[in-house]
């Protein structure tokens, strides 16, 4: 219920035509430093994330009578929400644009990193060669993986996923090993400190990995999604 609440306020700024409420709905949704990134553009704060939600407002709902709507399967755990949102006309369901959100959040719910990515992803080589690497480690056996992992992650990273935190190589191998092995269903993409690729599974299990590393490439926090990333017209 929690995910799907919080889905919903975050589509409704969006569509929010009244300036004053939406500036109100902004304020209690993020914190006051909160951060909102795009491919290319980052606001932080409560006066940039007014102007960036009332800039998509102009252009897409005041300018071009379409609408933001919630997406399916939205999943949350610990500190952080998955989920799609879907661009429709005004009068009818039929998508237009599909978009992907990973927004962490605080102790009292508000959104303090919002990291927005369109759909789907433009192919690249190097960013899907990063995914595999990641997803095929898990094959590659307990020595292959514990090796990958203190190559890929920082000495204090962390695993998150709907089972608990996990933490440092010995945590993050478990973690990884008890999840099964996973195949790439699309394409990967990056994102300032961010990276996400989807995965499925040879049962036909889905889901997707968002990944926060330096500046480096080595991975911070590394959350598992399993089921979102779906969609349906």
């Amino acid at each position: 219920m929690r995910a799907k609440v919080l889905l919903e306020r975050y589509v409704a700024v969006w569509n929010e035509p009244d300036l004053a409420a939406r500036r109100a709905q902004i304020a209690n949704l993020w914190t006051p430093d909160g951060l909102h990134c795009t491919q290319t553009r980052r606001f932080q704060g409560t006066e940039n994330l007014v102007a960036r939600v009332t800039e998509a407002y102009d252009q897409f709902v005041g300018g071009q009578g379409l609408r933001f709507r919630a997406g399916d399967a939205p999943v949350g755990h610990h500190d952080a929400l998955a989920f799609n949102w879907v661009m429709s006309p005004g009068d009818n369901d039929a998508v237009l644009a599909v978009g992907f959100d990973v927004v962490l959040l605080d102790g009292e719910g508000r959104i303090v990193a919002d990291y927005q990515f369109n759909e789907p992803p433009v192919p690249s080589p190097d960013l899907d060669a990063q995914a595999e690497r990641h997803l095929a480690a898990v094959a590659a056996g307990s020595e292959q993986l514990r090796k990958e992992i203190a190559d890929l992650y920082l000495p204090g990273a962390r695993l998150v996923d709907e089972s608990g935190v996990h933490e440092g190589v010995d945590g993050i191998a478990a973690a990884l090993t008890a999840d099964g092995v996973r195949h790439p269903a699309g394409s990967a993409s990056a994102q300032h400190d961010a990276f996400r690729y989807p995965w499925h599974t040879e049962s036909g299990e889905t889901g997707v990995d968002f990944l926060l590393r330096d500046e480096q490439g080595l991975v911070r926090t590394h959350y598992r999604f399993t089921g979102a990333g779906r969609q349906s017209a």
